[in-house]
């Protein structure tokens, strides 16, 4: 067993290592920063993410305990406490399912991180559950063979003191930022997708800086900055929404692909750009608060969508050249619901026939 003294000393190398790592990426990133950005031809890295062609996103997080899709973490970090956490049940399921890749909600908007942030207190460290769920779906991706990705949230009331969806983060927030995606990116090697959320809230710059970052941190690394629902209807993919930009993916939410199928060459910025497309659907039911949205996260009374409605958009997905990034939702014990599980398994044979 380890002693206090070397405990500490290996805190203070691992410490070290991490200030060492954080600016010689910085200092790459400043060398490399004019070369860096969206593709102008589909690169080998696009084209494997085209390949999948079909991956899942967990919505677990602060909401799923509040029943409130947009919880503003408002409540203590105890409130998190799943009973029977299971994330290999997630990821064996949407292994079973088809998926061939995986994102996981390590932020959501109520500031609620699913790691041990360190200098961070409202985290599972905090909380009824310490179990570093970022840690354990990495390691189920990789048992299973799924790529990983994260999900992280740039409009957070917890951290910025209000609740607004238009006003720009503070700049104590931004740096918070930073770090946990440096963190995110460090300390787990390495997500091959990192998406990003709300983020018409950061500056164009700040958008470029924090693009920057994470191709330091992950050269391979596909950022998707979401275009949010309305936009997304609006535009069904055809362009990228400047407030989204820059991105490497075009992300559909709730939005299914356009009836001549999407066309990855996209003029951005004066050039261009092969912009795979992803239609990000919810299998939840309507949201009620905000019509005509679907709800992302569990709560009491959650029924999914009908398998026929899934295994519809699975096949518009393929048909009209978009990946499908299908979301589902663990609810309070940590677990995907039988009922979920069911209907999942009756989408696959929908699928397969």
């Amino acid at each position: 067993m380890m002693n206090r003294r070397e405990w500490l000393a290996g805190s203070v190398a691992m410490a070290a290592a991490r200030v060492a790592l954080s600016a010689g990426a910085e200092q790459q990133m400043r060398a490399d920063s004019p070369k860096i950005g969206p593709a102008t031809e589909r690169t080998p890295v696009l084209k494997q993410y085209e390949d999948l062609q079909f991956g899942v996103s967990f919505h677990f997080s602060m909401n799923t305990f509040t029943g409130n899709d947009y919880e503003t973490g408002g409540l203590p970090a105890n409130t998190y406490n799943p009973a029977h956490l299971d994330v290999r049940q997630w990821i064996r399921v949407a292994k079973d399912l088809g998926a061939r890749y995986a994102v996981l909600t390590a932020k959501h908007m109520s500031g609620f991180c699913l790691w041990d942030s360190e200098g961070y207190d409202y985290d599972v460290a905090a909380s009824g559950n310490k179990t570093d769920v970022v840690a354990a779906f990495m390691a189920a991706c990789t048992e299973y063979g799924l790529r990983p990705g994260l999900y992280y949230c740039i409009l957070d009331p917890h951290n910025e003191g209000k609740f607004d969806w238009d006003s720009a983060v503070p700049d104590g927030y931004y740096k918070l930022i930073k770090h946990h995606l440096s963190e995110l990116h460090t300390r787990y090697r390495t997500p091959f997708y990192q998406f990003l959320d709300i983020t018409w809230k950061l500056s164009q710059d700040q958008r470029w800086e924090v693009y920057r970052l994470i191709k330091s941190l992950s050269p391979d690394c596909l950022v998707v900055m979401n275009q949010a629902f309305y936009q997304s209807r609006r535009n069904l993919g055809r362009i990228c929404e400047p407030a989204s930009w820059p991105t490497d993916v075009i992300n559909g939410e709730d939005t299914l692909p356009p009836p001549e199928g999407h066309n990855p060459r996209i003029s951005m910025d004066g050039k261009m750009r092969y912009l795979p497309m992803e239609a990000w659907i919810p299998t939840g039911p309507p949201y009620k608060p905000m019509p005509p949205m679907h709800s992302w996260f569990w709560r009491p009374g959650f029924q999914t969508q009908d398998a026929q409605v899934i295994a519809d958009a699975y096949r518009v997905c393929k048909q009209r050249n978009s990946n499908l990034l299908l979301n589902l939702s663990p609810n309070t014990s940590g677990e995907l619901p039988d009922e979920a599980v069911k209907t999942l398994r009756h989408v696959k044979r929908l699928i397969a026939g």
